[in-house]
């Protein structure tokens, strides 16, 4: 069976990116120097839920997608995470007090009737963030 090992993010300013992942509930758990790629990894484990990959076609033209795929190329768009129920609304206002941009002012309607907002890339090392909080 195939399944999710990880998801390796480089970044410039470790501490910052630690800080994020810490707010949404996701700890460092271990380091390790990695020599032959001239790295240290760390790794913030994820829990052990079942996951998906999620392909993102173009309806609209003009839509945020279409504007990735004009700028970047097809690729990884971005990294979901499902919060707790009740909780997206204080972890956007704890983002936000920390300096965190989110792409919404509010969260919206996502996909399977959740409630979504985003952290901007600007804020996480370029890796654009879905917050989920799915809805009875």
């Amino acid at each position: 069976m195939t399944r999710l090992n990880h998801i390796g993010i480089a970044v410039s300013h470790l501490p910052r990116i630690i800080q994020l992942f810490s707010i949404l509930g996701l700890n460092l758990d271990h380091s390790e120097d990695v020599p032959d790629q001239g790295v240290k990894t760390h790794f913030i484990p994820l829990p052990k839920r079942t996951a998906s990959i999620e392909l993102l076609e173009v309806t609209d033209s003009e839509g945020t997608v279409a504007q990735f795929l004009k700028k970047r190329g097809p690729g990884v768009h971005h990294l979901a995470l499902t919060l707790d129920s009740g909780s997206l609304e204080k972890i956007c206002e704890k983002l936000k007090s920390h300096g965190y941009r989110l792409i919404y002012p509010e969260p919206k309607r996502g996909a399977h009737g959740s409630k979504i907002n985003f952290i901007h890339p600007s804020s996480t090392e370029g890796v654009l963030i879905e917050l989920m909080e799915e809805t009875d």
